[in-house]
């Protein structure tokens, strides 16, 4: 899967920097995330500040620069925190948990979007866009602790066969900003991005649930 996830990173930049119209650009944006499960007896506990940096790319489909497929490579930091009141008992790393439990994750992904942008003509110096589309995660590091005190910042993967929060998640994302020139090629990107899980995000023994992860992004980059 690691072999997988390299070849498809190298293909997607190896396609960007073969396009004939498109711009790069960085961001470094804080978001919020938060935790929805299908069982009841799992519940999210607040939102948990995080943060997504890295390389971000317009590619150009039409002349005009009206409409780009926008995609990049980023490291994206997410933390939430779950409350299990289940009845049955789960584990993690081998660790029974048996009675109401609070556990806070912390993740490491590699994020790799896909989405369509939409850009509105340039007036005072400015262009508005929307965008709609999927976001591919791959996690690459994940601690936890809990309350009572049974993990104490345990990192809670152990390879691909053995993993509390999944390899690979799928998300949904939309958002909208505005991209204002300040001379030259180079613009500042200012917008706010809504991402929903779309698979399960958890895998924990002896609990038959979904839980996927959502998270609300302020967007700020540069774009060149």
């Amino acid at each position: 899967m690691k072999k997988i996830s390299v070849l498809f990173v190298l293909s997607l930049l190896g396609g960007i920097l073969s396009a004939q119209n498109f711009r790069l650009g960085f961001q470094t944006s804080p978001h919020i995330s938060w935790l929805n499960s299908s069982d009841g007896d799992i519940d999210n506990d607040g939102t948990r500040l995080g943060i997504r940096y890295g390389l971000d790319a317009d590619i150009y489909i039409d002349e005009n620069q009206r409409y780009a497929l926008n995609t990049g490579l980023f490291v994206s930091n997410h933390s939430f925190r779950a409350i299990y009141t289940t009845e049955d008992e789960f584990f993690i790393n081998d660790l029974p948990f048996d009675e109401p439990t609070k556990i806070t994750y912390k993740t490491n992904y590699i994020e790799v979007p896909l989405n369509v942008k939409l850009r509105s003509d340039i007036f005072y110096r400015m262009t508005i866009y929307g965008q709609f589309g999927l976001s591919n995660l791959f996690n690459i590091s994940t601690s936890a602790t809990s309350v009572p005190e049974k993990l104490d910042g345990d990192a809670i993967n152990n390879g691909l066969s053995d993993r509390t929060i999944r390899f690979y998640s799928l998300y949904m994302i939309m958002g909208g900003g505005v991209e204002y020139d300040v001379g030259g090629n180079t613009a500042i990107n200012l917008g706010i991005q809504y991402s929903n899980g779309l698979t399960d995000v958890t895998k924990i023994e002896s609990l038959d649930e979904k839980s996927v992860l959502n998270s609300m992004r302020l967007v700020i980059g540069v774009m060149f």
